[in-house]
């Protein structure tokens, strides 16, 4: 059960860890483009960076046991019947499945 997905940023040089969201689906994809366009440009480019800021930005802050995941590759985290991997290139915005 659950709306599963991945998410990663890129730079097109460095990869940020997986982050695996049990409820989000496609409207994790729409929280990545609002923060790109909110945040683009405010915040260091290192996809790492981009990754905490962005679990605090969908978090608001706050404890969310068993809904998120850090995982280091795409083959320890999401099943390929959800809603697949993505990526994010920080330098752009754009968001493609991996």
């Amino acid at each position: 059960m659950g709306d599963r997905i991945c998410l990663k940023f890129t730079d097109g040089m460095e990869t940020s860890p997986t982050l695996y969201a049990h409820w989000e689906g496609a409207n994790l994809l729409r929280l990545a483009e609002a923060f790109w366009d909110r945040y683009n440009g405010e915040i260091r480019t290192e996809p790492s960076n981009w990754m905490v800021n962005f679990i605090a930005y969908i978090t608001e802050g706050k404890v969310r046991d068993g809904e998120y995941y850090l995982y280091p590759n795409d083959d320890s985290a999401c099943s390929p019947d959800d809603n697949g991997y993505w990526v994010m290139n920080i330098n752009t915005g754009k968001i493609k499945k991996c």
